[in-house]
């Protein structure tokens, strides 16, 4: 019978594989990366083992257009539209500061200027000097001439469509984001596709001052860098939670910093970083992310104040996987210019190391005391999700997780039915063998 319990468990190690490589247990890697992220953290700290230090090392930052500031004055007497000569004074002393360059993510659709003219003039006005320096971005958020687009004048005032680019953000099945787009692909009236880089990828080309190029038509190289996931143009993003975050600065304490002149607070935070200015108050700018299970929420970043202080009564009211969008494209960035996005398997490495992990259960279960084998597969799945904390926190690696230790489970249970009734038909054919 040993060869029939042989190919027993390789047809079981078959079947495991094939089940656990459809889209319901596929899907499952995406949870298992979030809880891979959090057992990084919980091992190796915030710096999640990488070379990266505390937030004030990290090359990107964010000016947060946040709730806190929406309260202060002068802002909690104006809409949101008419935030424009705050955020003009703020902008300029950051680029006065030495930042390397500064994106609106969540730019005004509309302009004052029509019921109140030169209201925004002193913001145009800033927004073409740092364009004349090559040192403002605008985002946008659906392809142009979209009514989603930042406002005619803002975009002139900011040297045209060059400085435009689509923020490129999408979700993956589940709802939760985890992805980045490095570019969107567009056709001209002649039918010729072009690919623009997305906001994420122009200010980390802008940094790094070469542009991306795609390598034999797949690959996308960002200066010798091959960025992982570009064949499919979905960059896995590598989130870092609490003290090893990206810092997040509060409008409202900034503008009251430029207000009381303090330019030596911004040459300390912003020179030499990408900074990046977005909305953070409203749901519709929130997203669960792959950091859900992490300490990521803004008051946990270390960054330092100038006048004001935390609201404390705002404290707690914003979880750690609801994070603000331009966070997380403040997280793309900071992925490109240190070169540590997270790296996948193929799928067919996947289904290979499924396979393999499935027929080696299905032997043991089939040759050794089921007592002996039950917590041997606990010890190789605690093994294998170790090695998996250890290949992403070391490498930026991301083993498959949840495809395996399916198949070790479902190749574990079916090889056990299996051997439950393999022992009772030899049970059934010794009692008839006698009174044959």
């Amino acid at each position: 019978m040993r060869w029939f319990d042989g190919l027993a468990a390789v047809a079981i190690a078959g079947v495991s594989a094939y089940l656990v490589a459809q889209a319901p247990l596929r899907e499952l890697e995406g949870t298992a990366y979030d809880l891979l992220l959090r057992a990084r953290h919980e091992i190796y700290g915030p710096a999640g083992g990488g070379r990266q230090g505390p937030p004030a090392s990290s090359p990107v930052v964010v000016i947060a257009l946040d709730r806190e500031t929406a309260l202060r004055p002068p802002f909690d007497r104006l809409p949101q539209e008419l935030w424009t000569p705050q955020i003009a004074g703020v902008v300029n002393r950051v680029l006065a500061g030495g930042a390397r360059i500064v994106a609106q993510q969540d730019v005004f659709t509309a302009t004052a200027n029509d019921t109140l003219p030169h209201y925004d003039a002193h913001y145009l006005a800033v927004l073409a000097r740092g364009a004349q320096q090559g040192r403002i971005v605008l985002g946008r958020r659906a392809p142009a001439p979209d009514r989603l687009g930042p406002a005619p004048e803002i975009i002139a005032a900011a040297g045209g469509d060059w400085n435009v680019r689509r923020i490129a953000l999408y979700p993956d099945a589940d709802g939760v984001l985890r992805h980045a787009a490095l570019y969107e692909s567009s056709h001209d009236v002649t039918g010729t596709v072009s690919r623009n880089p997305s906001l994420a990828l122009e200010l980390a080309a802008r940094v790094i001052g070469e542009r991306p190029h795609l390598l034999n038509g797949s690959t996308l190289l960002l200066g010798r860098y091959p960025v992982p996931g570009s064949e499919d143009n979905a960059m896995l993003l590598n989130f870092r939670g609490g003290r090893g975050g990206i810092p997040v600065f509060s409008l409202g304490d900034l503008h009251a910093c430029d207000e009381a002149g303090d330019a030596a607070f911004f040459r300390k935070h912003f020179d030499d970083k990408v900074v990046l200015i977005g909305r953070s108050d409203v749901p519709r700018v929130r997203r669960v992310t792959a950091a859900r299970f992490l300490d990521s929420a803004p008051q946990t970043r270390d960054a330092e104040r100038c006048r004001l202080p935390v609201m404390q009564s705002l404290v707690g009211l914003e979880n750690g996987g609801d994070m603000a969008e331009v966070e997380v494209s403040a997280t793309a960035v900071r992925n490109l210019l240190q070169r540590d996005a997270v790296k996948t398997l193929p799928q067919t490495a996947a289904l290979l190391a499924s396979t393999l992990l499935a027929l080696a259960t299905a032997l043991a279960v089939t040759r050794i005391a089921l007592a002996l084998v039950a917590p041997g597969v606990l010890v190789v799945l605690g093994g294998w999700g170790y090695l998996a904390v250890v290949m992403l926190a070391r490498e930026n690696w991301l083993m498959p997780l949840a495809q395996p230790a399916g198949a070790v489970v479902i190749a574990f249970a079916a090889t056990w039915a299996y051997r439950r009734l393999r022992g009772r038909g030899l049970r059934l054919r010794r009692a008839r063998s006698p009174a044959a």
